[in-house]
């Protein structure tokens, strides 16, 4: 699912994803994301990151510093920050 417009941005500075402790706190983060303009996407969990089923927030790198203080402000769990690299997402 693309949100927030042109996607291209999303690759600059590579692409990373957090995976947040559960799905409500997925919902909560993409409309925190949203208020503040950034551009993301949400995607499955990748299966390197969890074989569980889940959704995770795919943004630019770039826009790290940015997401973990939105999400620090709403009070949400990050279960990890992941940069994808080769094809594979790895934690940061």
């Amino acid at each position: 699912m693309r949100i927030g417009g042109d996607s291209s941005r999303l690759n600059t500075g590579g692409r990373c994803a957090a995976v947040l402790e559960t799905i409500h706190y997925v919902l909560k983060g993409e409309r925190a994301l949203k208020r503040a303009g950034l551009r993301f996407e949400l995607i499955p969990v990748p299966r390197e990151i969890s074989s569980d089923c889940g959704m995770a927030l795919e943004f630019s790198c770039q826009d790290r510093n940015r997401v973990e203080q939105l999400l620090a402000e709403e009070e949400m769990t990050v279960v990890g920050i992941y940069r994808l690299s080769r094809g594979r997402f790895s934690r940061l």
